[in-house]
């Protein structure tokens, strides 16, 4: 696989009279590390949970408190915090629209919780989601590490959704109803870190579903998926100049330079940041949220284990399966032998 270089941004639309945002402006003045320090300290239980951090995260927290990075908003808690519907629900509109390359406008937001996927199993929980204006439903998630048999799980959490709407729409309409009033479901999936099966189709960073039949049938679907790979995004794509790039360097890049570039090439993206940068002013909340969001990726991290394990076992059985045939074959072939080798002697005779 290539290796990952910085995106960079087509600021030639900026005209020279433009006052150009500076990191400052964005990410506020820089703090020493001391008084970085000394706003985990305010709170004991807080700073305590920051001590617990392995180094790399405290680096990465202190970094963001002084103002010399920004905050790559794929951890779970923050991307729901930054692009929450319900307080800024234009945000999601507009990340919405570029991707779906359609204007978009969001009519309320759902529930998060869906049904059981077994009797003993957890409940469907999903990140963001919302039904727009033209009553489809979409589910927006957001992953560090794209899982195993994503298409599998897709469509559990896509026929969650249409069996929710289904039950609603029929109360609703009584009678009344018919299929027909059925919306789409779409699931959008963005991974920081892609599962294997995309990474394979390399240099295509975005996956969009499309449902056909050979005979070429118009048979309506009501399931649509799409997944952004943003590791892939940032290995070919070096020049910024679109909406949709531009989102897809907000979720996942923290480089002050890069994060300068594209707000002066999208201002749209300053209220975004400034979001973030609040947090140094409740770093308490920001432990909080951080603490949450390790433990969301220790869990997803310990199902990616189980998951691998089990597809090692699995072909490790296929592989045992192959070696007993290859006996079975062999010991045919040797009582085959055997059988011929009696006939010869007994002919001898």
């Amino acid at each position: 696989m290539a290796k990952h270089n910085q995106a960079s941004l087509d600021t030639s639309s900026v005209s020279n009279s433009t006052p150009l945002y500076t990191c400052s402006d964005i990410l506020g003045v820089a703090y020493t590390e001391e008084k970085a320090l000394a706003l985990l300290q305010r709170d004991n239980d807080s700073y305590q949970a920051y001590l617990g951090f392995e180094p790399e995260h405290q680096e990465k927290l202190l970094a963001l408190l002084m103002g010399k990075r920004g905050l790559a908003i794929t951890y779970d808690t923050f991307f729901k915090h930054v692009m929450n519907p319900d307080k800024n629900p234009e945000r999601l509109e507009r990340f919405l629209s570029a991707l779906l390359s359609q204007k978009v406008k969001i009519r309320q937001v759902l529930p998060q919780t869906g049904n059981k996927l077994a009797e003993a199993g957890t409940l469907v929980i999903m990140d963001l989601l919302v039904e727009l204006a033209d009553s489809s439903i979409i589910n927006v998630e957001i992953q560090k590490l794209g899982y195993y048999f994503s298409g599998e799980r897709s469509c559990c959490y896509e026929s969650d959704l249409i069996m929710r709407q289904y039950n609603q729409v029929k109360a609703e309409r009584g009678k009344h109803f018919s299929f027909r009033d059925l919306k789409p479901v779409c699931m959008i999936i963005i991974m920081e870190h892609s599962a294997r099966v995309f990474l394979d189709a390399f240099p295509n960073y975005i996956h969009r579903q499309q449902i056909t039949y050979d005979s070429g049938a118009k048979v309506t679907s009501l399931f649509k998926t799409i997944y952004v790979s943003l590791d892939i995004f940032h290995a070919v794509v070096h020049n910024i100049s679109n909406p949709l790039e531009a989102w897809l360097t907000f979720l996942s890049s923290d480089d002050p330079e890069q994060i300068v570039r594209l707000v002066n090439a999208f201002p749209e993206f300053l209220d975004c940041y400034q979001d973030i940068v609040k947090f140094r002013t409740n770093p308490k909340e920001l432990i909080l949220m951080y603490s949450e969001a390790l433990l969301i990726m220790d869990r997803n991290t310990t199902q990616l284990m189980i998951e691998d394990m089990q597809t090692t076992i699995e072909q490790l059985k296929e592989l045992s399966a192959q070696k007993d045939d290859i006996i079975a074959q062999k010991d045919d072939t040797i009582a085959a032998l055997q059988a011929e080798i009696d006939r010869l002697s007994k002919s001898n005779k």
